[in-house]
């Protein structure tokens, strides 16, 4: 009769200390999730959340908060354990339909505005592209640890979406590495420029995943992190 009582002491004292454990966790969970989106708030301030979305990202997790400021979406992304800001997004739509038939701002002034805006970068690709049946150019720009991307409206040299995204200064042990990865995907397609550069996980696999842009067609490589083969291979023409 004790041992029983000495065992359901034992279960119930595990069962506490269990929930205790979880209810930490969560608190933890709800605070640094409180605090991406005050911090958001602060980034953009007179801006309303209109979601906020907990996810992974390259294996580790992440708060992304979504907010709208008049006709300006924002997107925000931080690193749910210290809850640091890894991606920046904002858009407008562009409503330039009645200024279609005009003649596009040259490639060299849009480049201008983007080496001035993103001062001390490298451009990697710089392309002109039509969406929905307007002329935009389309940049993707490095400087340091981070890539940005900028949609500039053709017509009238107007900065439609800014964006940038903290880059893994150093791949994971056990795996090939950032530099090796993007010479496979060159050596794909040569002649190409990377738009976009990613470490992932595909289905519990390790992965880099490289987006290309050559002429008027994209490509995406992704390559098994572990071993550098090429596990999936897509062309398109861009839209």
């Amino acid at each position: 009769m004790k041992k029983n009582w000495i065992k359901k002491i034992s279960v119930l004292c595990l069962a506490s200390c269990l929930s205790l454990v979880m209810l930490s966790s969560t608190s933890e969970a709800g605070s640094n999730t409180h605090k991406a989106s005050k911090a958001a708030q602060k980034k953009v301030p007179g801006a309303s959340i209109t979601e906020i979305e907990m996810d992974m990202d390259n294996g580790e997790a992440v708060v992304e908060v979504s907010l709208i400021k008049k006709t300006k979406k924002y997107s925000l992304k931080y690193r749910h354990s210290d809850t640091k800001l890894i991606e920046y997004e904002w858009e407008l739509p562009n409503t330039s339909y009645s200024i279609q038939n005009k003649k596009n701002v040259s490639m060299s002034k849009i480049k201008k505005k983007a080496r001035k805006l993103v001062k001390g970068s490298k451009i990697i690709s710089a392309r002109l592209s039509v969406d929905d049946g307007l002329s935009e150019y389309k940049l993707s720009l490095k400087k340091g640890n981070r890539q940005y991307k900028l949609v500039y409206n053709a017509k009238n040299g107007k900065l439609l979406e800014y964006e940038w995204k903290q880059l893994n200064s150093s791949s994971p042990k056990g795996y090939i590495g950032e530099s090796k990865a993007r010479n496979i995907a060159l050596k794909k397609v040569p002649g190409a420029a990377i738009t976009k550069f990613e470490f992932d996980k595909d289905d519990g696999i390790a992965v880099y995943e490289v987006e290309l842009q050559k002429g008027i067609y994209e490509y995406e490589v992704k390559i098994n992190a572990a071993t550098g083969a090429v596990i999936e291979f897509e062309k398109e023409i861009e839209d």
